[in-house]
């Protein structure tokens, strides 16, 4: 999972997520589908609730590439006002704190799995090598 994650971090930069959506995988994985749901209505309400208030600037209306890069898009997207920046600061951190609990219990699952395969395997190499 971590080499994973530091093959996927480059492209996560410029918004290009498949390879941790799909390498993990996210999409039809019943330990992430409450997360996969949850965490981007949260987002739109944070989002919304933060720009009606007058937290955050409304977007300028500017069409941005899809690839550009995280915080700088929230600065462009808002016609340079910094408040754009700093709600993606806040949705990320909600995304983190939404998805680490789910990942956690994952990552205890795919190591019991492998501890469990990892016993038989060990096994058999201790008994072939007593009989060599």
């Amino acid at each position: 999972m971590k080499q994973l994650g530091k093959i996927a971090a480059p492209g996560a930069l410029f918004n290009i997520s498949e390879p941790m959506v799909f390498g993990i995988p996210l999409v039809m994985n019943p330990y992430f589908f409450l997360p996969f749901i949850l965490t981007p209505v949260l987002l739109v309400i944070v989002s919304y609730t933060a720009m009606a208030t007058g937290l955050v600037a409304p977007p300028a209306g500017i069409a941005l590439p899809f690839t550009t890069p995280i915080f700088i898009s929230g600065y462009l997207a808002t016609g340079g006002h910094i408040s754009g920046t700093v709600l993606q600061v806040v949705n990320l951190a909600i995304s983190l704190v939404v998805y680490y609990p789910f990942f956690r219990a994952w990552d205890r699952l795919k190591a019991k799995e492998e501890h469990a395969s990892a016993q038989p395997q060990a096994s058999a190499a201790i008994a072939d090598a007593d009989r060599a």
